[in-house]
């Protein structure tokens, strides 16, 4: 049996809140009819993990023992040889009243020269702490330290565009980190590249979010899929790939995507992370006129005989030609498949 496999995270939600009755209503419109139709009709069944991350593991190397640090890394050539290593990406805390808000490197977009130029500022001012930042790419930044660090941390993707305070790492050294990273604020503040950032328009990088996240993925009962090549511009994605051997390509044209292949399209997770209800409805909308009719057609024609989509909450969505015949099962709204937390 041929088949497609669709990572789409945050195509269904989750938000904080319901979602608001102009969406809701907004949901109807035409565009959305053969989505709705595809969702009302799918066989649901569930997958033993509910985030991006860990959906990511469970469909591609639940064998996987490295943790996203060490993935990304090895995906970066960053050598971890020696010492521990913790992300530590490039971030801006935008000053509220009376707190601050994590804005992410998507918003950022450091050049690679401001990047080294940064990391060299940091390094030198911290010699004498034994830590160090390293970086091959502008927006993946490493932080080493000589002894492995006592610390919980909070995934820099779920802690976006909200108050810093209760997303900081805990542990017996949340205390040094943050004497570290108040340093580490100033000292950014101060340097003359942040200064042309602002005047220029743009954000300032005045910040690192320090993280990581290990999986433990249970194999028993795990839907693997039975994937051929992984389809993706995702670094994490492309790494778990490499791990398990599998051909990995680029996503050029939706229409080129071959059977057989695990397709990661995460436009629609940027907005899901900030809780802007907006920019999502926006983008699915673009998705549903621009690529989705690429994935219908590769049911209708028989390129594929099945197509699993991985909202990445916990839920599978199987659709097969014959789900699409069930004409008497009544179509549910769209905004009634969203989860909210």
């Amino acid at each position: 049996m041929k088949q497609l496999d669709l990572v789409i995270p945050g195509f269904l939600g989750p938000f904080s809140n319901e979602i608001p009755d102009y969406i809701q209503q907004q949901l109807q419109q035409a565009e959305f009819k053969i989505i709705n139709k595809w969702l009302s009709r799918a066989e649901i069944t569930s997958l033993a993990v509910s985030s991006y991350y860990e959906t990511l593991v469970s469909l591609i190397y639940p064998q996987n023992k490295l943790s996203l640090c060490q993935l990304s890394a090895q995906h970066d050539g960053i050598d971890t040889s020696q010492g521990f290593y913790y992300r530590a990406d490039p971030v801006h805390f935008k000053a509220e009243s009376d707190h601050a808000i994590l804005l992410g490197t998507d918003l950022i977009s450091p050049e690679l020269q401001e990047t080294h130029d940064l990391i060299e500022l940091f390094n030198t001012h911290f010699l004498d702490d034994k830590i160090s930042l390293h970086a091959t790419v502008a927006n993946r930044w490493y932080l080493k330290c000589d002894k492995a660090l006592d610390l919980e941390f909070k995934a820099l993707d779920y802690s976006l565009g909200r108050d810093i305070k209760h997303f900081m790492p805990t542990g017996n050294d949340a205390l040094w980190w943050r004497k570290i990273i108040n340093e580490a604020q100033m000292l950014f503040f101060q340097y003359e590249i942040n200064h042309s950032r602002e005047a220029k328009g743009q954000l300032s990088i005045n910040g690192l979010w320090l993280w990581d996240m290990a999986f433990t993925i249970n194999k028993t009962g795990t839907n693997t899929c039975s994937c051929q090549q992984l389809v993706a511009s995702d670094a994490f994605a492309i790494a778990l790939a490499k791990q398990a051997n599998l051909l990995v390509e680029p996503i050029t044209e939706i229409n080129a995507i071959k059977a057989d292949s695990l397709v990661v399209l995460d436009p629609l997770y940027e907005s899901i992370c900030y809780g802007d209800v907006d920019a999502w409805f926006e983008t699915l909308k673009q998705f549903c006129i621009e690529s989705f009719p690429h994935i219908v057609n590769c049911l209708k024609t028989g390129k594929v005989d099945e197509i699993n989509i991985y909202p990445c909450d916990g839920r599978v969505y199987k659709i097969k030609r014959t789900h699409l015949l069930k004409f008497w099962k009544t179509s549910k709204p769209l905004y009634k498949h969203i989860i909210t937390q």
